[in-house]
């Protein structure tokens, strides 16, 4: 992080030291300016958390720790149903915060947060971190070069293992790849939605939309698959050429092909063929697929500079809208999930 120690320390707070928690989120936050102050959790969760991580207080209410500690960012993991009860009770204590997603389970919830951003210069940020990762930024500064062209069509693909419930498939695993789609192409109309429901742990969905730039796709997601291999897949096309995004780690940028037709032509030329990204490792090299660690730069440089994120309540409320509309397109009302 360029000129990141000319940043003064920012006071971190951490609501729920879940397992996800603890193995990918807290170690991405060492190359920045954050120290933390207190932890909120059950005494197993934070015992476990201790027992890692030095921590200089533990609580098992959230409103004392943000009373007591005054933290500037918090990463908030709460139970499912309570994230946006915490959430804005964080922005009202003057936090900013790095929420699970989907931090609201309606628009209505969202617009609450909103207001409240307004009103305190604080942000949320939900945990959509596939627009940090290094191959899908590719994939969009490809889709934004002149020489891609309009893109006309859009083809996904997301699965998972089991859900613990459609309700949290939907609200936690589909609202990412929704707005994975708005984040490549703008914003997003859906116009259809098919359903197949295998048993209470395993359904899934063919969704269709347009753009508002006129390009068509379908995204397919579900709970059916495995989760011990490749499970996602994006290919976007433009103008005689499309750019993939294959299981987070790859990019491949296919570019129409010049002529060879002697062996004076049998050579690499600039802007044609197809051009693959697969990341050379060092041997202490901790790159990260993930993004996490974008995501704090991103979210630190913001809250150092006194700028609001990309990723601010007024921006996720049109990827929540579209979770609402697919519920809708799929027959489901809430009290039925």
């Amino acid at each position: 992080m360029s000129g990141v120690e000319k940043i003064p320390m920012l006071k971190l707070g951490i609501i729920g030291c879940s397992k996800f928690v603890y193995d990918f989120i807290y170690d991405c936050t060492k190359r920045y300016p954050l120290s933390l102050v207190g932890i909120c959790d059950s005494k197993p969760n934070a015992e476990a958390f201790r027992a890692r991580y030095q921590c200089p207080d533990v609580f098992e209410d959230y409103k004392e720790m943000l009373e007591q500690t005054r933290p500037d960012l918090v990463i908030s993991f709460p139970n499912y149903e309570d994230q946006h009860e915490v959430a804005r009770d964080c922005l009202l204590a003057g936090a900013h915060v790095l929420s699970e997603r989907p931090v609201c389970l309606s628009s209505n919830q969202a617009r609450d947060l909103v207001e409240i951003e307004r009103q305190t210069h604080r942000y949320v940020m939900a945990r959509l971190n596939r627009r940090f990762t290094p191959s899908y930024v590719m994939a969009k500064n490809v889709v934004a070069g002149p020489e891609f062209g309009r893109p006309t069509m859009y083809l996904a693909k997301y699965h998972a293992s089991a859900y613990e419930s459609e309700e949290i498939f939907i609200w936690n695993h589909a609202v990412h790849h929704l707005d994975v789609a708005r984040y490549l192409l703008g914003d997003i109309i859906l116009l259809h939605a098919e359903r197949i429901y295998v048993d209470p742990r395993r359904f899934g969905y063919n969704i269709s939309f347009r753009s508002e730039g006129g390009c068509i796709g379908v995204i397919q997601t579900s709970s059916l698959q495995c989760g011990e291999y490749p499970m996602e897949r994006v290919e976007v096309t433009g103008h005689l050429r499309n750019v993939i995004v294959d299981n987070i780690r790859s990019v491949q940028y296919n570019r129409p092909a010049p002529k060879r037709e002697t062996l004076d032509e049998m050579s690499f030329i600039e802007g044609g063929d197809t051009l693959v990204w697969t990341p050379n490792f060092a041997q202490l090299n901790n790159f990260t697929f993930y993004g996490f660690e974008n995501m704090f730069e991103h979210l630190v440089q913001c809250i150092s500079s006194g700028q609001k994120p990309t990723l601010h309540m007024g921006d996720t409320i049109k990827t929540l809208e579209l979770v609402e509309r697919l519920c809708e397109l799929a027959g489901m009302e809430r009290d039925k999930l």
